[in-house]
This record gives structure tokens, C-alpha cells and sequence, in this order.
């Protein structure tokens, strides 16, 4: 009985993250304007920039962590290049 609720959950679970979701990625002239290659467990595709697209929402949460990622570099770097001043440390 346990087996079978298990496997019905997991095509659930597939089901949800295989959902087409609109995603748009920012482009501009300088650095965001090349196509961006995602991959889930092996599997990769391409994102174009620019334009709204729909693809599964594996691929759109693998992006939106990417970019909470990139924000948490950006900032902790400027804390890290901020506080290289501080007399304490030199």
C-alpha cells in the first residue's frame, strides 16, 4: 500500500516539475545578452534572453536559484572589498 501512495507521489512530483512556466530573462547590449544554458540532472537547454518563453518549471527554479546565487556573490564580495579597508585588518 505504502509503495504504491509513494509512486503516486512521485508522479506528482513529476508532473509538477515538468509544467510548462512563462519565464523572460533580461537582455541588454553588454554582458546579458547571450542565450543562457541550464541543465538539471544531466539534461540541458537553452534560454534564450529577451523574449517570454515557456519552459518546465525544473529549468525556471534551477535559473531562479542561480540568480539568488549570483546576487548573494555580488553582495558579499562588496562587503568582503568594503571591510579590506578597515584598519583592523592591515
Amino acid at each position: 500500500m505504502a509503495e504504491k501512495a509513494n509512486k503516486s507521489i512521485a508522479k506528482k512530483d513529476k508532473a509538477y516539475y515538468n509544467e510548462l512556466v512563462s519565464v523572460r530573462l533580461f537582455k541588454d547590449n553588454d554582458k546579458y545578452r547571450d542565450d543562457v544554458f541550464v541543465a538539471v540532472n544531466g539534461v540541458g537547454m537553452i534560454v534564450p534572453r529577451g523574449k517570454e518563453v515557456e519552459i518546465p518549471r525544473k529549468y525556471a527554479i534551477a535559473l531562479k536559484n542561480s540568480q539568488a546565487q549570483d546576487s548573494f556573490a555580488a553582495e558579499h564580495a562588496s562587503m568582503l572589498a568594503k571591510n579590506a579597508d578597515a584598519p583592523e585588518l592591515n
